[in-house]
């Protein structure tokens, strides 16, 4: 395995200051983040190694994050080829931290936007940004992504630090939306403000926007959107210090990266082959059988139709309400991301041509050999959900410990 390191302007001081705690630190193991983005997921890399290595953890980042790069820049044929390229070489990487959008937003935005400009701003980068993702996704299907935001900017590159502010906050919105779109394949993390909580005002006033009196850290009027973030947690106009960027990745870790690369983290194994279902929902559930030597999943789902069928409806074998679906993916670690199939038209024990049409996705993760839950996107009838799910036996579970 190969490891691609970029390091870049402005964040060098930074860099060179946290690999100098690395180089104290002992052996890692394989790189288990890649870091992909702007000059922000530079000190990300190092400021995560040293969150990771703080809380026991002995897991390696990666990078190709390179400073001042734009969403619109990494949707490319140049930099999809290089993403590949790191995905290939860090073949261990289960997770990628994603730190993009900024400099696409800061770089264009002005207080003279109208709200129509500024929609189209935000959805130009939302577009790009899905480019990304799915790129990823599709290279290394079942891999998981965590899109950081960045922190209330100072100085301010139009308008007030409340305007700067709300327009980020509306970005947010729309990245949060992304991620509720693709399921457990990517999170956001919304750290705007963070700064501000942690390190608080000094009552020194650097720009006519602080205010005059200091105000704690912590305060609960805090974040305050009418400021920008602290002084004290600046390295330069753009970037956070060293000390603020471990603040950020001790956050990230505590909200993402502890459960993601938890030493504990369940691996899906045969044991789990069984049925599946929830007790509140008694009467429909799943057939799950787990293939490691091919890495994938296969699911049988028997529920019904989202509606009674009518009182008069007749099946000759079964209820007229009766729905069956199939789903085949691959898995990693403790989920699997899998395809959903409808099949139809087929006669009972008959050579009947069947159809087979591609119906949505499920994500299927488990907690431990007796709990999971099953995350299903079906756009045909535009459903999204989460269905929490246990073993009909437990005979199995036993396997099951003996081979996680």
């Amino acid at each position: 395995m190969k490891t691609r390191m970029f390091p870049i302007g402005r964040t060098v001081v930074a860099a060179t200051m946290f690999a100098a705690l690395l180089l104290a630190a002992g052996p890692l193991q394989a790189a288990r983040i890649l870091v992909i983005g702007d000059s922000w997921g530079v000190a990300a890399a190092p400021a995560l190694q040293v969150a990771l290595l703080d809380n026991g953890s002995l897991n390696s980042v990666a990078s190709i994050a390179v400073g001042g790069e734009t969403a619109e820049n990494l949707n490319t044929p140049a930099w999809f080829a290089d993403i590949a390229t790191a995905l290939e070489e860090n073949d261990d990487a289960t997770l990628v931290h994603l730190s993009i959008g900024g400099n696409d937003f800061l770089g264009t935005w002005n207080s003279l936007f109208s709200s129509d400009e500024e929609d189209q701003l935000i959805a130009e980068i939302i577009a790009n940004t899905t480019a990304i993702v799915d790129h990823i996704l599709a290279q290394r299907p079942g891999i998981r992504i965590f899109w950081s935001s960045y922190d209330f900017p100072r100085p301010l590159p139009s308008g007030t630090p409340e305007q700067v502010n709300l327009a980020s906050q509306r970005f947010s919105a729309q990245a949060q939306a992304l991620a509720d779109e693709k399921g457990s394949a990517l999170t956001y993390g919304n750290f705007n403000g963070l700064t501000q909580v942690v390190y608080g005002f000094d009552g020194v006033q650097e720009t006519i926007y602080d205010p005059p009196v200091a105000i704690p850290p912590g305060d609960p009027s805090l974040p305050d959107p009418k400021y920008p973030g602290p002084a004290a947690a600046y390295f330069d106009q753009i970037h956070l210090t060293p000390k603020a960027y471990l603040v950020l990745a001790e956050r990230q870790y505590d909200e993402f990266y502890a459960g993601a690369l938890g030493e504990s983290l369940f691996q899906i194994n045969a044991g789990l082959n069984d049925a599946w279902y929830n007790p509140l929902t008694d009467g429909q559930g799943f057939f799950i059988t787990v293939f490691p030597d091919l890495g994938k999943v296969s699911l049988a789902w028997f529920t019904y139709d989202t509606e009674l069928p009518a009182e008069d409806a007749q099946a000759n074998l079964g209820d007229p309400g009766h729905r069956w679906l199939t789903a085949l993916g691959d898995y990693v670690d403790d989920h699997a991301v899998l395809d959903v199939y409808n099949t139809y038209g087929g006669l009972f024990d008959t050579s009947q041509a069947v159809t087979t049409d591609a119906y949505g996705s499920i994500v299927l993760e488990f907690s431990d050999c007796n709990a999971g839950t099953v995350e299903y996107d079906i756009p045909s009838i535009g459903a999204k959900g989460k269905i929490e799910i246990e073993r009909v036996a437990s005979d199995n579970i036993a396997l099951c410990e003996a081979l996680k």
